[in-house]
This record gives C-alpha cells, sequence and structure tokens, in this order.
C-alpha cells in the first residue's frame, strides 16, 4: 500500500488535457499513473512492458506447481539453506 501513495496520481481532468505528455512521461520513467475520479483512485495506467510482465508473472504463479516451489525456496532462503548469488553467477559463468 505504501508503494501505491509513491505512485503519480492524475485527475480525470488532467489525464484529459495532458494525456499525450503523461503517456510520454510515464513510457520514459517507467512507473504507474494512478487515475483519480473525484479525488478518489479510479484506475492505473501502467507502461505496456511492465503490464506484459505482470501478466507473465500472474500465469505463472497461477500454477501450483510453480508456486509450491517457489514458496519452499523462500522458506530454504530463511532458514539459510539457500545458496549465495555470487556462488550462482559464478556456476553460470556470470
Amino acid at each position: 500500500m505504501y508503494e501505491l501513495l509513491k505512485s503519480h496520481f492524475v485527475g480525470t481532468h488532467e489525464l484529459r488535457k495532458n494525456l499525450a505528455k503523461i503517456l510520454a512521461d510515464l513510457r520514459k520513467e517507467g512507473r504507474e499513473v494512478i487515475i483519480t475520479q473525484q479525488g478518489k483512485p479510479a484506475a492505473v495506467i501502467i507502461d505496456v512492458e511492465k503490464y506484459v510482465e505482470v501478466q507473465q508473472a500472474l500465469q505463472e504463479f497461477s500454477d501450483p506447481e510453480y508456486l509450491a516451489d517457489l514458496l519452499e525456496a523462500r522458506k530454504e532462503i530463511r532458514e539459510g539453506k539457500g545458496v549465495p548469488a555470487e556462488d550462482v553467477f559464478r556456476q553460470k559463468g556470470l
């Protein structure tokens, strides 16, 4: 929720008036724009690349096997059983 408060908020009047600039800023900055209607959040505009990433993540998270593996990996990391990133990068030649 806190991240939402750091977003750029734009009213519908400003959106209609400055749509081209708002879209250009959105592409340049890569952050979402919260559209408000009568002072209340009503919609979100995000960059197409970010939208595709979100859709892919939702698809991955809807796979019960993937989600179980992810949760198990998080548990292992919290228990100190994870592999340091440097070791993984070294193994992959990065």
